[in-house]
């Protein structure tokens, strides 16, 4: 033991690689990591933040006009140029590589057309259309910009170097008064999650840093490739970003060489733009169609309270598409039935505000305030009258019991905090009036919650992601939808139980890294650390939640009670339509024989017949709304046809037949239709014409089809010949199948007749057709396109059989006989991986079908999809 000699000190060696694992692969998304970096521009005393996507030639087309083309060919040329004269030789050789290799993959990829646009070519491979895309992708720029107090040198090397900086750890107070959002060190790594590259140009505020002063230096410009980290056995001191200071600069300058003037134009004019900081983001690792930017705002649009922060304002940007984007506004919620304020200071005390907006108070009768549990606080009527109530209560009262086994003294740790909650009613009670609900904009509603639900976290005025979050697994972090699911009970219910749903709830948790010391940041920045302290806070919401479930409930139970005191006996439906309908037949009767005694005349008879003759119209109302039932239902499978194919009539809809012919008029008094015999097509005025007739007439021929599903004689069972109904089919959906090269077969068509609703086979076969048609534009294989339809008949049934020789069913689809569910569907967004499709065509066909009583049965063909409809001969004419 004492032969130990030459001892040393050894030092620590960090990898290169740790920015990697702290930035790109430690925040989970590319959103979080957007969100991060405008947090920091919060820190700086910023009073806005500016977010501009310059995605305009980012996105993969499949067709694109001649100047666009050119203009994207320009775009890759100066995008490569900028970036090998920003970096060292190494990067430039690569750089060189991949600029001849992505402008020869464009311009394999596109060929001109007859009018002169280029078109994708159908015989590029998925493997280059990957790649084409991924290239495309480098063109778009991100900026971040702020208008805080900027950097100098001092704090450029010795806070911005530094990984894990305590700098914002000990000093959280910015010279403005705001608690700083940061404070681990490492949300400048967000640029990796991002892209490649990235310059930053700082000028800082001189009245921020009269210390750090250097001589005619007022910014600086700094440069990094995050690909420099990548290497075997290469240390992070051994990787180095490039510095430029600057002289005689202004931030606005930089950002009106940058920004559109349109999107400055939009800009709070008296915001001094002088100093600040420029995060420019290049060769991004993702692609930035307009899909994600919208989530990019829609996540900022949700980053700060739904109430007003005082001097700071974010404003989100895009190239691609200019007008759809700008100052991102305050969310507030003023459309509720419920809301609930709660404020808890640092000796655990919390005050509670309940707020009653579901009521319409003019409906209620007088009378329903005078039950006994009605007369005390806060169900009297003046309680309802002031619309609100209020109560105080402590943590332990929320919590009872858990003080008793507190030995860690946790709620101490909570500290101070602020709630709203807001409950939404998203769809009509069919007891609405037994509530006495007030109307509202249940759409409205629904689209909002759609967008902004969910019970969110906010620390010092930004969102803790990924709280309350639309589609996102944390939506429902409180577990309200667990609670539900184990408490199903209704409003209304005796017993009670009742618990709110997670979708029906939007509100807002605020909390303070100086108040609330027990709640600790993921390394990840995404959520909060679960500890005790944390499941505990939980638990205390859960409660705060729990008040309003119970003063709603038992205001409904009261309802439900005066309801039935008042009004039981006259649902006694089953036996009063019984007696009615009786009543009703012989008092017809007794009409007729114009022997009507004393009696009849009496006044109980005369009610009598009159709730019986109201009873029959009851009846005949059913009748006429299921003749409606049939035509809404043809109308939404007419609504299927048309949205499988809203891509083409939004490039038709605005075309109308006759401007062609007005066109042609007066190109005719001008220039002769013979000066352009030489000239090629597609460049001669009139063959384009000639085919702007023809997209004209294709739009007709949808207007014909939609509208023709809705005429009144489809409406009514009558004779159909099943060839002639098959080649009218056949003749409407022609324009549309021989776009797509399908061939619709009809030649073993029986000659036999049904005795059918026409709509009804209009419900069967158009949802059949839509459904093939984009089977087959997913398949890629090289094959006949064909559909083909048989009906014959025996002498129980008629059957027919239709069959197309697509890819089939899914695989996917484990249960064939699911595809006749409702609101089951295979059609996703390639995006999002959401379901897109309706659902409803299948179920439609067997609904149709069945109530007919005919039969559905699925056949397994070699290949594609086939279906047999069997229907009883009693149908036959």
């Amino acid at each position: 033991m004492n032969n130990i000699t030459n001892k040393k000190q050894l030092p620590f060696k960090v990898s290169a690689r740790m920015a990697r694992l702290i930035g790109r692969e430690n925040i989970a998304t590319s959103k979080g990591a957007i969100i991060e970096l405008v947090k920091n521009g919060y820190d700086a005393d910023s009073k806005i933040s500016i977010v501009y996507f310059d995605n305009k030639f980012s996105i993969l087309h499949s067709e694109i006009s001649s100047r666009y083309y050119e203009k994207l060919k320009e775009q890759i040329e100066n995008h490569y140029t900028k970036l090998i004269n920003s970096f060292s030789k190494t990067h430039s050789e690569r750089l060189e590589q991949e600029r001849f290799e992505f402008k020869k993959l464009f311009s394999q990829s596109y060929t001109q057309n007859e009018i002169g646009n280029y078109v994708l070519n159908n015989v590029v491979n998925e493997d280059s259309i990957k790649k084409l895309k991924q290239y495309l992708s480098t063109l778009a720029t991100l900026y971040l910009i702020d208008s805080g107090e900027g950097m100098t040198l001092d704090i450029i090397e010795n806070d911005w170097m530094v990984i894990g900086t305590d700098n914002k750890h000990e000093n959280y107070v910015t010279k403005s008064g705001r608690i700083k959002a940061g404070a681990k060190g490492i949300g400048r790594f967000a640029l990796d999650k991002l892209g490649n590259h990235c310059e930053m140009i700082t000028i800082y505020n001189p009245s921020y840093h009269r210390d750090s002063i250097k001589d005619n230096e007022v910014g600086y410009i700094w440069r990094v490739n995050w690909d420099d980290f990548e290497g075997s056995s290469k240390t992070i001191d051994n990787v180095n970003a490039e510095l430029f200071a600057l002289e005689d600069a202004n931030l606005k300058e930089y950002i009106t060489q940058l920004l559109p003037k349109n999107f400055i134009e939009q800009l709070d004019e008296n915001i001094n733009l002088k100093f600040g900081t420029i995060l420019k983001i290049s060769n991004l690792r993702d692609i930035w169609s307009d899909y994600y930017v919208d989530q990019i705002y829609a996540d900022l649009e949700a980053l700060v309270p739904p109430k007003e922060v005082d001097g700071f304002q974010i404003y989100l940007f895009s190239s691609l598409t200019p007008n759809k984007y700008g100052s991102i506004p305050s969310v507030l919620c003023d459309d509720f039935d419920y809301k609930v304020i709660a404020k808890a200071d640092n000796n655990q005390n919390i005050k509670i505000k309940i707020i009653r907006n579901e009521y319409d108070l003019d409906r209620i009768p007088l009378d329903f305030f005078k039950r006994k549990n009605l007369t005390k606080y806060p169900y009297r009527l003046e309680d309802f009258k002031k619309g609100e109530w209020e109560l105080q209560k402590t943590f332990s009262q929320l919590m009872p019991g858990y003080e008793d086994v507190d030995k860690d003294d946790v709620f101490k740790l909570i500290g101070q905090f602020e709630f709203s909650f807001y409950f939404l009613k998203k769809q009509k009670s069919p007891d609405a009036e037994k509530f006495f609900h007030k109307d509202s904009s249940l759409k409205f509603r629904k689209d909002w919650l759609a967008k902004f639900g969910g019970i969110k976290l906010f620390r010092d005025n930004f969102r803790v992601r990924p709280y309350g979050e639309v589609k996102n697994v944390a939506f429902d972090w409180l577990g309200l939808g667990m609670r539900k699911a184990a408490s199903p009970a209704g409003i209304g219910r005796k017993k009670g139980g009742y618990r709110v749903e997670p979708d029906n709830v939007t509100g807002a948790i605020s909390i303070s890294r100086l108040a609330n010391i027990g709640f600790e940041d993921k390394s990840s920045r995404e959520g909060l650390q679960e500890n005790k302290t944390f499941l505990i806070f939980k638990q205390l919401i859960i409660s705060l939640i729990n008040i309003f479930e119970e003063d709603r409930a038992y205001i409904a139970k009261e309802m439900v009670d005066y309801d039935n005191q008042k009004y039981s006996e006259q649902r006694t439906r089953e036996e009063a339509e019984k007696i009615a309908q009786r009543i009703y037949e012989e008092s017809k009767k007794s009409q007729k024989n114009n022997n009507a005694s004393k009696e009849d005349n009496s006044p109980d008879q005369k009610e009598k017949f009159i709730l019986a003759e109201l009873n029959a119209k009851k009846d005949d109302e059913i009748e006429r709304l299921r003749e409606e039932q049939k035509l809404l239902r043809g109308m939404a499978s007419g609504g299927i046809v048309l949205a499988a194919f809203t891509h083409d009539l939004s490039h038709l809809n605005n075309q109308l037949r006759s401007r062609v012919t007005k066109i042609r008029k007066l190109l005719l008094d001008k220039i002769p239709e013979n000066d352009y015999k030489e000239v090629e097509e597609r460049k001669n005025p009139y063959i384009l014409l000639e085919r702007m007739k023809s997209q004209d007439l294709k739009v007709q021929n949808w207007l014909n089809f939609s509208l023709g599903a809705a005429r009144k004689d489809k409406r009514k069972r009558n004779q159909l010949f099943l060839s002639r109904y098959f080649q009218e089919f056949k003749n409407d959906w022609a324009i549309v199948l021989d776009e797509r090269s399908i061939d619709l077969d009809i030649k073993d068509i029986a000659n036999t007749n049904l005795r059918i609703f026409e709509i009804d086979m209009d419900s069967i076969f158009n949802n059949l057709v839509v459904n093939s048609i984009d089977a087959f534009t997913k398949s890629r294989e090289p094959r006949d396109r064909i559909i083909n339809i048989k009906a014959k008949e025996t002498l129980k049934e008629i059957c027919i059989v239709y069959q197309d020789n697509g890819p089939g069913l899914s695989k996917d689809i484990l249960k064939h006989e699911d595809i006749f569910k409702p609101l089951f569907t295979t059609k996703r967004h390639p995006d999002s991986g959401e379901e897109i499709g309706t659902g409803l065509g299948m179920w439609i066909i067997k609904s149709v079908v069945e109530e007919n009583d005919g039969t559905v049965r699925l056949l397994y063909p070699n290949e594609g999809f086939s279906l047999e409809v069997k229907f009883p001969a009693k149908y036959r004419r």
